[in-house]
C-alpha cells in the first residue's frame, strides 16, 4: 500500500474544503504536493444543482478548484460518484471529454472517475474513448466487504489505477457509528453496532481492525485512501500503519467477519432512489407552484 502524507483529496461537494486548502497550498512549493479533486457533484442547497455531469459545468468546475485551491493543475480529477448521472452516457459523452480537454491543456494530469457500483465503473472504462487512468472506489474493501477483489485485476489489466477509499465504510466501522444520512440498510448498521461491541469487549478500537484490514490484508490493492478529521487522527492512523498487523490481529478480524458479516452488506442502488426520490419531490414542487402561477394570472 502507498503511504503518504504529501498527498490529499478534496471535492465541491465537501462544502469548505477546498476554500480551506486554497489557503495553505499557495505557500506550499507546488512539487512538495499531490492534490486530486472532483467534478460533476456540487454542495449546493437545491438538490437539483446537486448533480451537473454536461460539458460546460465539468470545464467551470476543473477552472473552480484550480483557482480556489491555487495549485494550477490537479494531479487527478475524478468525475464524482457517477452512478448519480441520468445515464452514463452523459458521462462518456460528456463529462469525459471535458476532462480530457483539461488535461490537454495541462489543467490536470490524470483522469479519474470515482463511485460506489464497481459494475459501473468497469462499464465507463470499457466504453469510453477517453483513458481513464484511475479508479476510486469506496467501501468495497472493508470488514464487510470485498467485492474490490473481484474487478481488481481487471482493472489491472487494462493498465487502469485503483483506489481502495473509506475503509471505514464513511463511518460504519466506527464507535460513534455512521451519519443518519449513510445509505445502508438496517441489517448492516446493526451488524455494524454488533461488531463495535464485540471490539470493545476485546479490548480494540474496530477502526484500528478496519484500517488495519484495508491496509494489510491484500497486497494487490496498490492505494488505500483514508479520511481524518483532525490531527489526533491522522497521527493515530499513521501509527497503524506502522505498526503492521500482528497474528493475533489476523485471528481478531477473520473472527468478526465471519461472526457478523457473512451474508452481503452492500447499499448498491439505495443512495440513487434516495437521490432520484428528492428530485421528483422537487420537481412536482415547483410543477405545483407553476400552475398556482398561471392560475393566479388568469384570475
Amino acid at each position: 500500500a502507498v503511504v503518504s502524507t504529501q498527498s490529499t483529496g478534496t471535492s465541491p461537494w465537501y462544502k469548505n474544503s477546498e476554500y480551506l486548502l486554497g489557503k495553505v497550498l499557495p505557500h506550499i512549493s507546488r512539487s512538495k504536493y499531490i492534490i486530486s479533486s472532483k467534478c460533476g457533484r456540487n454542495y449546493k442547497d437545491d438538490v437539483l444543482e446537486w448533480f451537473d455531469f454536461s460539458f460546460d459545468r465539468i470545464t467551470e468546475s476543473i477552472d473552480n478548484s484550480i483557482k480556489i485551491l491555487g495549485c494550477k493543475f490537479l494531479d487527478i480529477c475524478f468525475c464524482h460518484d457517477i452512478e448519480f448521472a441520468p445515464t452514463l452516457e452523459v458521462v462518456i459523452n460528456e463529462a469525459l471529454p471535458a476532462m480530457q480537454k483539461a488535461k490537454e491543456k495541462g489543467k490536470i494530469k490524470y483522469i479519474g472517475v470515482s463511485g460506489y457500483p464497481l459494475d459501473k465503473l468497469r462499464t465507463l472504462v470499457e466504453l469510453s474513448s477517453v483513458k481513464i487512468d484511475v479508479v476510486l472506489s469506496y467501501s468495497k474493501y472493508t470488514l464487510h466487504d470485498t467485492q474490490l477483489l473481484t474487478y481488481l485485476p481487471w482493472f489491472t489489466e487494462q493498465g487502469v489505477g485503483v483506489i481502495n477509499a473509506s475503509p471505514f465504510s464513511m463511518g460504519l466501522l466506527t464507535e460513534p457509528g455512521p451519519p443518519s444520512w449513510h445509505p445502508a440498510r438496517p441489517a448492516t448498521r446493526e451488524a455494524a453496532k454488533a461488531a463495535v461491541e464485540f471490539c470493545k469487549s476485546e479490548g480494540y478500537p474496530i477502526t484500528r481492525l478496519a484500517l488495519k484490514f484495508a491496509l494489510f490484508t491484500e497486497p494487490s490493492i496498490p492505494v488505500t485512501l483514508v479520511g481524518c478529521e483532525n490531527k489526533e487522527q491522522l497521527l493515530e492512523n499513521l501509527t497503524v500503519q506502522k505498526e503492521g498487523i500482528t497474528q493475533d490481529e489476523n485471528i481478531l478480524i477473520n473472527t468478526i467477519r465471519e461472526k457478523f458479516f457473512s451474508d452481503s452488506h452492500s447499499w448498491e442502488g439505495i443512495g440513487e432512489e434516495k437521490y432520484w426520490g428528492k428530485v421528483k419531490k422537487e420537481m412536482e414542487k415547483a410543477s405545483t407552484m407553476y400552475w398556482k402561477m398561471q392560475s393566479a394570472t388568469q384570475d
